[in-house]
């Protein structure tokens, strides 16, 4: 009885070694993940549709951003706004609505220029690579859809009567 009271307190022992804050290498800031400032997205042109396909999201700070802001394409790009991000072990993390749903998008890092999305859309999780690009292809589309349409111009006046007959007088 002794010995295995002794074999148990020395297996939590060895299990509670590994777990001190120097040894969890899985949280940013203590030499573990890291997600570099930038925008992330795989937003291409849909052949299909004449659309546009795939993912974007902008990390202004990397993993110290206090947002996010995502926009996922499928035909057109529907953008979700400034989403506040939730830290984790492995990544960051963020809700949007989707379809009366609400979605947990998950951010992570996957190499020092890309990050790796996971989300259920409603199919299952689906996990995409997005690589770090210079510049925002979805937003773009989605402001130029939410831009208003600009009002044909006038058309010209046609007069309704004939015009004036010169004086008989000089």
């Amino acid at each position: 009885m002794r010995a295995a009271a002794s074999a148990l307190l020395g297996f939590a022992l060895l299990l509670a070694a590994g777990c001190g804050e120097e040894r969890d290498p899985t949280e940013a800031d203590k030499g573990g993940w890291r997600i570099a400032a930038g925008t992330y997205g795989n937003v291409v042109p849909d052949t299909g549709n004449g659309g546009m396909r795939g993912m974007e999201v902008v990390l202004d700070r990397g993993d110290a951003s206090a947002s996010a802001d995502f926009v996922r394409c499928q035909g057109t790009c529907e953008a979700s706004g400034k989403r506040a991000l939730r830290r984790g072990l492995n990544g960051v993390s963020f809700a949007i609505d989707h379809g009366g749903r609400t979605i947990d998008v998950l951010v992570g890092p996957a190499g020092p220029d890309a990050v790796e999305i996971s989300a259920d859309w409603g199919q299952g999780i689906e996990s995409h690579r997005l690589p770090k690009i210079a510049r925002a292809v979805g937003q773009p589309a989605v402001d130029d859809a939410a831009a208003p349409i600009a009002p044909a111009p006038p058309a010209p006046l046609v007069p309704s009567s004939p015009p004036p007959l010169p004086s008989p007088t000089p």
